[in-house]
């Protein structure tokens, strides 16, 4: 692919290169990480909302159109799967390199912050962030084959966020489902 192609490429697989560039393009650790940072950076922008296309599944959210664009930036030479994980080519890295000169540099700070937040969270941790900041999506819950089971580990998985430094006591209140002043208490005997 030269950088003429580069106008090719539709916002899902510049974002799904920029993440993968992001954090000095440390890998991704696999699908679901892929797919619930691309479900959390559409929320942040609009121009990949409108292509993503994110529907309710049995993991939390899920993009058909996020899993076609990466079979088609792997059959492109632009990014490789490895087991467990997702990372850029040579190729993508000279993909990359060119959209970086293109991007907005605070949209390249936001992937970054979200892949430095998201990236070496357990898969637990992942899911129980997802389904918790964004409780307002009812839907998610009915289609999740673990939504039940991360509501018995909400407050642990809070906890873990929490000491591990990926959030504010504030918002691992909310994951926990609990009252900041509750949460702070109990966090206190810990």
């Amino acid at each position: 692919m030269t950088s003429e192609s580069i106008e090719y490429l539709n916002n899902v697989d510049k974002f799904i290169l920029l993440l993968l560039d992001a954090k000095n393009a440390e890998p991704v650790p696999g699908p679901l990480h892929l797919q619930k940072e691309m479900y959390l950076l559409q929320n942040l922008f609009p121009k990949l909302a409108a292509e993503t296309d994110y529907e309710p599944y049995m993991l939390g959210p899920h993009s058909e159109m996020v899993d076609d664009e990466v079979e088609e930036l792997e059959s492109s030479g632009l990014i490789r799967t490895m087991p467990g994980q997702f990372e850029l080519t040579r190729d993508g890295e000279s993909i990359v390199s060119i959209l970086k000169e293109r991007t907005n540099k605070k949209e390249i700070e936001k992937i970054n912050e979200f892949k430095d937040l998201l990236n070496d969270m357990s898969r637990d941790e992942l899911l129980a962030f997802v389904y918790f900041t964004y409780p307002d999506k009812k839907d998610l819950e009915e289609e999740s084959i673990e939504y039940e089971n991360l509501l018995q580990k909400r407050k642990r998985l809070a906890i873990s966020m929490y000491k591990k430094d990926k959030i504010s006591a504030q918002k691992a209140a909310e994951i926990a489902g609990e009252s900041f002043e509750d949460f702070f208490d109990e966090l206190k005997v810990v």
